[in-house]
């Protein structure tokens, strides 16, 4: 089995820990030839300040030449500065834009991103909630811990869903598992207003779906 390409998160988190100025001109030389990979790290490094002085045009020059060349993460990373603004242009539809492109590219990130956007709705993107309820779903299956956290919220509120309480109850169980500390306040109400019967036929049932078939 192949191993899964690392999220955006993961990939913009390896790169500026792991970053020794040493390797810059290394990178520009690359990205300047035309490598979509080194075209991503600059355009990272330029947007966070690491190794170069923060540049928000020189950032979005070089992810927008990795994405161009169907660089994943560069288009996630461009959707979230079009998003934030913070130096770089606001732009919520450019941000769809690029969410919407890594998304179908399998970026659970992306998929999280696109399930807030459509969530709350921003500059034009109108609140979706089945739109929402899918890309939350997407992400959440491929192990999303932000997304299983907001699905199993949204399933316990009913609000945009119809309410699911035990779907909630794996759902952040999950999400838990997977490190969201958000998680265990939502877990902890929905587990103080369900009976100990209900909760154990929950458990069983999540380790049932568990188990490895044979």
């Amino acid at each position: 089995m192949d191993k899964p390409i690392p999220t955006t998160a993961e990939q913009l988190q390896t790169l500026l820990q792991d970053f020794d100025k040493g390797t810059l001109p290394a990178i520009e030389q690359a990205a300047e030839a035309g490598d979509a990979e080194a075209q991503f790290k600059l355009g990272a490094l330029y947007a966070n300040g690491k190794g170069v002085a923060q540049d928000s045009k020189q950032a979005m020059h070089w992810l927008r030449a990795a994405a161009k060349q169907g660089w994943v993460a560069a288009m996630t990373l461009l959707g979230w500065c079009h998003a934030r603004g913070e130096g770089f242009p606001l732009d919520p539809g450019k941000s769809h834009h690029y969410y919407s492109a890594a998304a179908e590219q399998g970026d659970p990130d992306a998929m999280c991103a696109l399930g807030d956007l459509y969530q709350h709705g921003a500059g034009g993107i109108e609140p979706n909630p089945q739109a929402m309820l899918y890309w939350y779903q997407q992400a959440a299956q491929q192990g999303h811990p932000k997304a299983q956290y907001m699905l199993g919220t949204l399933l316990a509120s009913g609000q945009g869903v119809t309410q699911n309480d035990e779907a909630a109850f794996q759902w952040l169980t999950l999400a838990i598992i997977n490190g969201s500390e958000a998680a265990q306040k939502e877990l902890a109400m929905l587990s103080a207003r369900t009976d100990g019967d209900t909760l154990q036929a929950w458990k069983d049932n999540m380790l049932a779906t568990m188990q490895p078939s044979h």
